[in-house]
């Protein structure tokens, strides 16, 4: 494939499975009950037609490599966030009513998780590396779309929160190249503040 030709094709994926799969959940044309799902297939999709496209799984962060240091990078915010979510729960305060069941809590930990940071730290950021754009250019349009993929929440505290972790987890996938340690990350960070009401 030539350079043009593959250039072209990252950014159509961009436009339908980050801009496409949000805009279609929030007006409805995909069930916001199927979310999740609707995300699964779109990062699966993403996975082969990269694969495809050239790219290894370690361009992808999908690797064991460093994973160790990956862990240690995002283990201190985490930890923090983790007190504070905890402490808002135990407060008694909460701005949504959860009502997920262990099945979602088990899919969200082991599937959803680790999907969407494969599709926004992992896929993303290589794609537009390999775009030749700047590491500021790469670390805002990465970071926009994963708030941007909140939008189906109709709440702008839930888009400022996951911009303001996107660019922690973004800042720590850059230390490892390793999804695992902001795989974690996102699984544990995303459960409390479900729980604790914080994010639907």
């Amino acid at each position: 494939m030539n350079p043009a030709t593959k250039k072209y094709s990252l950014w159509l994926i961009i436009f339908l499975v980050y801009i496409g799969l949000p805009i279609s959940i929030l007006f409805d044309v995909i069930g916001f009950e199927y979310k999740f799902y609707a995300l699964t297939v779109g990062g699966f999709a993403t996975y082969a037609i990269f694969r495809l496209l050239g790219f290894s799984n370690e361009d992808m962060g999908i690797t064991s490599k460093q994973w160790g240091k990956s862990i240690l990078h995002v283990l201190p915010v985490t930890v923090v966030l983790l007190i504070i979510g905890a402490a808002i729960y135990f407060s008694g305060y909460s701005r949504i009513i959860p009502n997920e069941t262990w099945n979602f809590f088990i899919f969200y930990i082991f599937i959803s998780s680790p999907i969407q940071e494969f599709l926004y730290r992992g896929a993303l950021t290589v794609s537009l590396e390999r775009q030749n754009i700047r590491p500021i250019g790469v670390m805002l349009i990465s970071t926009l779309l994963y708030s941007f993929a909140h939008i189906i929440y109709k709440d702008w505290l839930t888009l400022l929160l996951t911009f303001f972790i996107g660019l922690i987890w973004y800042a720590s996938y850059q230390k490892s190249k390793n999804l695992i340690g902001v795989g974690i990350s996102h699984a544990v960070l995303g459960v409390i503040t479900i729980i604790a009401g914080v994010i639907g």
